[in-house]
């Protein structure tokens, strides 16, 4: 705070601060000093203090010839401050309480210039002294409940604030008094097990405080959680050691646990300790049943059940049967893995044997058609070039016949030697190509010996048609007409010499002169 200077003309200056604060119980200086001219000095400096509606009461008077006086109440509190002139009469009040709260006037006698004075405002702060008082106990499961209130009582109002985890909300009031103020804030929370041990923080803010004050308290909820045990499995046989069987529950406070059995005391030998039960023996047969758990506290009781099952020692019969199968059901397992993998190769084998032998008996079969084509065709040029028949001008055949009317149209097409008797009787819904594609060893050769034979047998010379000239008729055309009835047929009639039919197909006739392809019987 900027001092209050009390000029006077041609003298010195007086010094003094507006307003000073004190905290209460702590010691403050009220400054006051005088600024000299030359040849002046300070004989004298008292205190004064203002009373409301009273004349002024004297505190200290300070002099450098009788030394100090304190007026009471303040003897034993007030104290020079300052050492050496009096141009420094500061004085120090000691264990400042709220009363010393007041105007202050310090008055200056100088030489030779005469009385001075300055004034000042004494404030004392009542710093707070937080209270943090915790609500009713916390249960889970009830509503919106206090759970803390935090209260400040000071020299300016203080300001109180929470810090937590927990959600919640606060609520403040605040009321005056004739030198003080108080305020108080309450937090107000739903409990719930999870906010348990978490804090809850009130922090209070002052002027006369030089940091915030924090009281913290530890939340405390009641609850029970669920219970439930654990230990038993199903390898527990007769003669096992070290079983036990443990009660799982939580609470606050710490539960307390109670083990029982259903329709039947603890079995000798079987201990519970706090929440676990301990089998101090080899486990029997007769130890099976339920096995109760009670879970307690302040808040709620809750239980557990486990059903013990034992099953009994197993004999060496037993031991050694399973053993057997085990043994069984590994030989059968690796070998049925040793026949599958033959059966995998077997199969591989005679896919790719197969493939090799078909690919082998369809080379062989063309390379036979080819050449057989070949002979076919080179014996049909020689009987063609050797036949006297094909001569003009000879008497086996006129030129009536060449004419056509020997090989007319409709026996080219079919009349000797028809379509029903080549389609259903030889050759029965199938050509040379569908035969050859069904049986490649057997049909396909029969087929091909029959066409072969058939064009061995008839050499029917490949003679151009002539078309027919119409001339006069001769004297014997009758004859020539029986002639020519009668040898029109003869190659088809001699063809068919050669031919046996049977179970609806026709079949070459066996011959000196054949040729057996196979063992099956065909010959060319």
């Amino acid at each position: 705070m900027s001092p209050q200077v009390c000029p006077s003309p041609g003298a010195g200056r007086v010094e003094v601060p507006r307003r000073v604060t004190a905290v209460l119980g702590q010691d403050v200086v009220l400054p006051c000093r005088y600024r000299a001219q030359e040849q002046e000095q300070v004989v004298q400096v008292t205190w004064l203090k203002r009373v409301p509606g009273s004349v002024p009461a004297e505190v200290a008077v300070l002099n450098p010839q009788h030394g100090e006086h304190v007026q009471e109440p303040f003897a034993g509190r007030v104290l020079r401050h300052g050492h050496g002139d009096l141009e420094d009469g500061a004085i120090l009040l000691r264990n400042a309480v709220q009363g010393d709260e007041g105007d202050y006037e310090c008055h200056l006698i100088t030489f030779p210039m005469g009385n001075f004075e300055g004034r000042l405002t004494l404030s004392v702060l009542v710093p707070p002294l937080p209270i943090l008082n915790p609500g009713p106990p916390l249960e889970e499961g009830q509503g919106r409940t206090l759970a803390a209130s935090c209260t400040a009582e000071g020299n300016p109002v203080p300001s109180v604030r929470w810090e937590t985890e927990v959600r919640g909300t606060n609520a403040t009031r605040s009321s005056a008094h004739t030198r003080s103020a108080s305020v108080t804030s309450e937090f107000f929370l739903v409990p719930g097990r999870s906010m348990n041990g978490k804090s809850l923080t009130c922090v209070v803010a002052h002027p006369g405080l030089r940091h915030e004050k924090r009281i913290t308290h530890l939340l405390s909820v009641a609850y029970l959680s669920d219970a439930s045990v654990l230990g038993h499995t199903a390898e527990w046989q007769e003669g096992m050691e070290g079983a036990a069987l443990t009660c799982l529950g939580d609470g606050n406070p710490p539960p307390t646990y109670n083990w029982t059995r259903v329709d039947a005391p603890l079995p000798a030998g079987v201990r519970a300790k706090g929440d676990t039960l301990l089998f101090q023996r080899p486990l029997a047969v007769a130890d099976a049943g339920d096995y109760v758990c009670r879970v307690s506290n302040r808040v709620a009781a809750k239980e557990a059940r486990a059903n013990v099952s034992i099953r009994g020692r197993a004999t060496e019969d037993t031991v050694r049967r399973v053993d057997l199968v085990s043994a069984s059901v590994v030989v059968v397992g690796v070998i049925a893995a040793v026949l599958l993998c033959v059966l995998v190769i077997v199969v591989v084998v005679m896919t790719l044997y197969h493939k090799r032998k078909t690919q082998r008996i369809s080379e062989k079969y063309e390379e036979e058609l080819t050449l057989t084509r070949e002979n076919s065709i080179r014996r049909l040029h020689s009987s063609h070039s050797s036949d006297p028949r094909g001569q003009v001008g000879t008497g086996s055949i006129r030129g009536d016949s060449l004419r056509g009317d020997s090989l007319r149209g409709d026996s080219l097409r079919g009349d000797s030697l028809r379509g029903d008797s080549l389609r259903g009787d030889s050759l029965r819904g199938t050509s040379i190509c569908s035969a050859m594609s069904e049986e490649p060893e057997g049909r396909s050769y029969s087929t091909l010996s029959t066409v072969r034979e058939i064009e061995t047998q008839t050499d029917v010379p490949l003679v151009p048609i002539v078309p027919a000239v119409p001339a006069a008729p001769a004297p014997g055309g009758k004859e020539a007409e029986e002639e020519e009835g009668g040898g029109g047929g003869d190659p088809i009639k001699q063809a068919m010499t050669h031919f046996v039919q049977e179970n609806g197909m026709l079949q070459a006739k066996p011959s000196s002169n054949g040729i057996y392809i196979n063992g099956r019987g065909h010959l060319v």
